[in-house]
């Protein structure tokens, strides 16, 4: 029940970060569309594309993908407006992130609790 950031899996990919403490807290490990998005886009930027995205897809066939769909949309949209309403908007990718998390009943892995930890309803632990 574990999805795992951008954050999280750029480590992995880097081979820095993450232990194995980190790795055993991991049960049925996701991430989203949206993270997956995130990752061939730091591919694609990097100083070595090819080799770069190679390994980004070998990761991403390791772990399901939830996708972005119309609940987890409008879950999104809510949390942006809620956010904004109060002045303190997160980044719209993470929104969106956390719409899909949250519309699958998943508890997100991140790093960045900064900008998660102001989403209501979504269950997220740092790592």
């Amino acid at each position: 029940m574990s999805v795992l950031d951008t954050n999280y899996l750029v480590s992995i990919l880097q081979d820095k970060g993450v232990s194995e403490f980190t790795v055993e807290m991991i049960d049925d490990p996701k991430t989203t569309a949206i993270n997956a998005y995130e990752l061939y886009y730091g591919a694609r930027r990097s100083d070595n594309p090819e080799k770069s995205l190679s390994e980004v897809k070998s990761l991403l066939k390791s772990i399901s993908i939830l996708e972005f769909d119309n609940r987890a949309a409008l879950k999104a949209g809510n949390i942006q407006a809620e956010l904004m309403d109060i002045g303190r908007p997160v980044n719209l990718l993470d929104a969106l992130i956390a719409g899909v998390v949250i519309t699958n009943n998943e508890v997100l892995l991140t790093r960045n609790m900064d900008h998660f930890g102001r989403i209501k309803g979504l269950r997220c632990r740092s790592w």
